[in-house]
């Protein structure tokens, strides 16, 4: 794929991303670790959701930048400015639809959007998102592997959302255990439909 289709795969993965943030938050059963930190922040400023999500990537992302710069990528900038006004230009649209609020169901489909979105940003390999150069700065720091970095890094950022008065559901939960390993789900998936075609073209 050309770097344009890659770029415009990082743009469309990316705002899957905000648009399964905004449900997961409106569905209200917990969210993801960022979101339960921006809630907790919210309760304290009168900044909005979507430029706090902004705010918080650029510090991860200027983190990361100081520990290892060849981890980012134009897509590390992509996706840190665009989720927030992904965020911002959906967030009325969503919170209106009263069929979304208060459904588990509702809030694991956030999940998988925001999975998929989070798999098809990372698959074209522009550079890793804040979160996941976060992620990567973790694990070399304290020698774990990536799965147990995630989980480390997702649930010290739940307990400062915690602290700052957010609070704890069962989405919470999904997003500290689960969420890393549907991302490495759909990562494969992506893999094996690649090579398949691949394989067909050569055929």
């Amino acid at each position: 794929m050309s770097k344009t289709g890659r770029i415009i795969q990082v743009c469309i993965g990316t705002m899957l991303m905000g648009i399964g943030i905004q449900v997961i938050v409106t569905a209200g059963q917990g969210m993801d670790s960022v979101s339960t930190l921006i809630s907790g922040l919210m309760q304290h400023t009168t900044i909005p959701f979507g430029r706090w999500s902004q705010i918080i990537s650029l510090l991860f992302l200027g983190i990361s930048f100081l520990y290892n710069r060849k981890m980012l990528g134009i897509g590390s900038v992509i996706n840190t400015l665009l989720v927030g006004e992904t965020i911002r230009w959906v967030q009325p649209a969503i919170e209106n639809s009263e069929w979304l609020q208060g459904q588990l169901i509702v809030s694991f489909f956030g999940f998988l959007i925001m999975a998929f979105g989070t798999a098809l940003y990372l698959a074209a390999d522009l550079g890793s998102g804040p979160l996941e150069g976060m992620m990567f700065c973790v694990c070399s720091l304290l020698k774990v592997s990536l799965q147990r970095g995630r989980v480390l890094l997702d649930f010290l950022i739940v307990l400062a959302g915690v602290l700052l008065g957010s609070f704890v559901g069962w989405g919470t939960l999904f997003a500290i255990f689960l969420l890393g390993p549907t991302i490495q789900v759909f990562l494969n998936l992506g893999t094996k439909v690649n090579l398949k075609i691949k394989a067909d073209e050569l055929s």
